[in-house]
């Protein structure tokens, strides 16, 4: 049977791709040669090196449609930001629903749909006998990252999920739930063969839209993070903040798309980002669809730099917003794209885990590397001087840095012990059950859709959303 691409039927999981690909129908964007209505087997995409390219370039096109949400869903979840309208409305209130479309479309299914798009790249690469090595290299690289990526995302948003390596879909569709370290192991191997397969050169010529060996190392040095593994953490952001093409900018050229700060970013055609158009209100009168908590505001101290150069506050029908102002256009033209990886990341995970390597002050310390964020923010370097003081500069670093990002927050309060109760609980139960009343722990895991459960009866649902 002949597999072919077409573009317009958008398939949203698994097991709907699965139905989809039985009538030889994929999923738009994977293959993107400039003819919208035309057919092409996925054998023929990989024949030749530019069709080739096209069908990978697909992978950063696809998560351009959705990365907005990832942030939307995340930030609200945690105690940082809050939604004006009701879009966001059962994740500020971490009482997500198991029919959640924004559960089901964009986190969970088109991730997935992301992920099988990696598979059938990287499976038709690996047989491919036409591409250079080099073209063959760094396309299977791409792939590989971008599957990682996929399942990093799903394993903090839901914990245990179906990990599909291959492009049997009715296999695929019927997959029980994988354990989370073990979906971490593939993670680590995915990014571990992208390492040794992409070059240090950047191969979009400088626009750093395409990923090479630093967005992998600097990936590996999150996962790595995350896994509590702190040497290799410590090792893969050295190498990336070693490495003199990168370099933390000024705060108002941080998220232009030419900022030498990004690691990667993800290309649009007019120079406006999706984070911009999220963000930004459409006029001084007018409030966002987000906006920055008083929490979080008031957690800046007035010489943070990046109080005023990140927050800008509008006051509609006499009450004041604090909007989250890292981007500045919202429509039109811009010189804007969606980041998604970048430098002052990786200092402040090297400076974790030298913490936890019980390295807090000195040279090469978690000292050092927390100041260089703190002083291009305009701020002292930081008084913490024990273990535990240094976590917490830390974590509130991070909360200041990072907020209305791909979910760093809601990520982070969710993989550190509680202070109170560190065997049983996270710093999500610390932190969010004092401002949100209704908190309870289960919230840290978003529910497996409903819709899939149908589908797909070996899943299981998370605790606190019912059978």
């Amino acid at each position: 049977m002949k597999k072919y691409i077409i573009y317009t039927l958008k398939c949203t999981s698994v097991s709907t791709f699965a139905i989809a690909l039985l009538l030889l129908i994929s999923c738009d964007n994977f293959v993107d040669i400039g003819a919208p209505d035309m057919q092409v087997g996925v054998e023929e995409a990989f024949k030749n090196e530019a069709s080739a390219t096209s069908a990978v370039l697909g992978l950063y096109a696809k998560l351009s449609t959705y990365d907005e949400y990832y942030a939307g869903c995340m930030e609200c979840s945690a105690d940082g930001v809050l939604p004006y309208t009701s879009d966001y409305g059962s994740f500020a209130s971490n009482a997500v629903p198991a029919n959640s479309f924004y559960v089901s479309y964009f986190l969970w299914g088109n991730t997935y749909n992301n992920i099988l798009q990696a598979n059938i790249a990287i499976n038709e690469l690996n047989q491919s006998q036409v591409l250079s090595s080099s073209v063959k290299n760094q396309l299977l690289g791409e792939a590989k990252f971008w599957r990682a990526f996929s399942y990093f995302y799903l394993v903090n948003m839901f914990g245990d999920v179906p990990m599909p390596l291959g492009i049997d879909v009715i296999e695929n569709a019927s997959l029980p739930r994988t354990a989370a370290s073990n979906v971490y192991d593939q993670i680590v191997t995915d990014l571990t063969d992208a390492k040794a397969l992409l070059g240090m050169n950047d191969p979009s010529l400088g626009d750093r839209v395409r990923v090479n060996q630093s967005g992998v190392s600097a990936l590996l040095a999150r996962v790595y993070l995350y896994q509590e593994d702190w040497v290799n953490a410590e090792a893969e952001s050295g190498l990336v903040i070693s490495n003199s093409a990168y370099e933390l900018s000024a705060l108002d050229q941080t998220f232009v798309n030419s900022s030498n700060e990004t690691i990667l970013q993800i290309a649009n055609t007019t120079g406006v980002s999706n984070f911009g158009a999220m963000y930004v209100p459409v006029s001084e009168q007018s409030i966002p669809s987000l906006y920055l908590s008083d929490n979080l505001f008031n957690a800046f101290s007035d010489d943070d730099l990046r109080k005023s150069m990140w927050v800008k506050q509008v006051t509609v029908s006499g009450k004041t917003f604090s909007t989250i102002s890292k981007y500045k256009v919202k429509s039109g033209t811009g010189n804007e794209y969606d980041i998604v990886i970048r430098l002052a990341e990786q200092y402040l995970i090297r400076a974790e885990a030298r913490a936890h390597l019980n390295r807090i002050t000195g040279a090469n310390s978690a000292e050092t590397d927390l100041n260089a964020i703190r002083n291009r923010a305009g701020l002292e370097n930081t008084d913490a001087s024990t273990q535990s003081a240094m976590f917490l500069a830390i974590e509130k670093e991070r909360n200041l840095e990072f907020f209305g990002e791909w979910g760093h927050r809601w990520m982070d309060l969710k993989r550190t012990p509680s202070i109170v109760d560190p065997t049983n609980k996270t710093r999500a139960d610390d932190v969010l059950s004092v401002s949100k009343p209704a908190w309870t722990s289960t919230a840290v895991l978003y529910p497996i859709p409903e819709s899939e459960m149908k589908i797909n009866t070996a899943l299981t649902q998370n605790p606190g959303y019912g059978n």
